[in-house]
């Protein structure tokens, strides 16, 4: 099957990403009618069915329209979808659990520390010009996975964009699920008395944290550090679909989680269930979505070619 064919052929079925970003609105919808009470968050149902329909009516609209600036918008749109799922977690998580996990994750950060928080320890190397660069990493995150989909969505290679984005997709929407399980507000909240130098930057620290908070507020988004989760997986197919990207990815990624625990964002537990989980969905992740695409697992050489053998198993 040439690749031309193999997007002809895809674009017939829901993509995987739009099919995960779909099972996640139900998902938040069925939180809110068994968990939350309908009437606390009648608005967000209303946007998952908005969600819902949205996804559903460009894959229903494709299959007639076939417009390459359609296209396009089909293979990235889920961007939005993505980014308005997890806007709801600030209102959502203390509605479906409001059993906030601080207290435990530092004291497990303490017992890995020899009684010590990594947030205290780690401001011995406060320096603004190292709060500045970290904090312009921090705001940096989505666009590390975003700019390895796009890497191999312009090097014209639509079955690896399809996983990478996917597997990419999975690693956020676990982690997503994740805060409503373990959900915890973060070292910048809770261990603040304790901090003996505030955090200052150089030029745009501030207004770069002021929007990060207006955007966001106190959401309790902490366990797993989503930052490390993707980023590290993002890192990983570098790795593996790209290369050529896989040193900056490394830099960034080191970067990013630095920036976590430095800025007071995150516990270092944070960061260890990350990393846990971003080797899991990396091992599985991308044979699933191949799954989805060929219906059966290809070697990766056989993905890259010009021609891809995709007879079904």
């Amino acid at each position: 099957m040439m690749l031309s064919e193999f997007q002809t052929e895809y674009n017939l079925r829901l993509h995987l990403e739009e099919a995960l970003s779909l099972a996640m609105a139900l998902i938040y919808n069925f939180m809110i009618i068994v968990y939350a009470d309908l009437s606390n968050a009648y608005d967000l149902f209303l946007i998952n069915l908005f969600i819902i329909l949205v996804i559903l009516g460009i894959y229903r609209v494709h299959k007639f329209y076939n417009r390459r600036w359609f296209v396009y918008l089909r293979d990235w749109y889920v961007v939005l979808i993505l980014l308005a799922i997890y806007m709801e977690s600030n209102k959502l998580i203390p509605l479906v659990n409001p059993y906030d996990l601080d207290a435990l994750l530092i004291q497990i950060d303490r017992a890995l520390f020899m009684g010590n928080d990594p947030t205290v320890l780690i401001e011995r190397f406060h320096h603004p010009l190292i709060t500045e660069l970290l904090q312009i990493v921090y705001a940096s995150f989505y666009f590390l996975p975003i700019t390895l989909c796009l890497l191999i969505y312009f090097k014209g290679n639509k079955a690896d964009f399809h996983i990478v984005a996917a597997t990419i997709m999975m690693g956020f929407y676990l982690s997503f699920i994740g805060y409503y399980i373990s959900p915890a507000i973060g070292p910048r909240y809770t261990l603040g008395h304790l901090q003996s130098i505030p955090l200052n930057g150089v030029l745009t620290f501030e207004a770069i944290r002021n929007c990060i908070d207006a955007i966001e507020g106190v959401t309790r988004d902490c366990c797993p550090s989503g930052h490390t989760l993707v980023a590290i997986l993002t890192a990983l197919l570098a790795y593996r679909y790209h290369r050529s990207f896989l040193a900056p990815a490394i830099i960034w990624t080191f970067l990013l989680i630095l920036s976590t625990v430095y800025l007071r964002y995150h516990y270092v537990l944070d960061l260890i269930a990350g990393f846990i989980l971003s080797l899991f969905i990396y091992r599985y992740g991308p044979p699933l979505a191949s799954r989805y695409l060929f219906g059966r697992e290809l070697k990766q050489e056989k993905v890259r070619g010009e021609d891809v053998q995709a007879s079904t198993s």
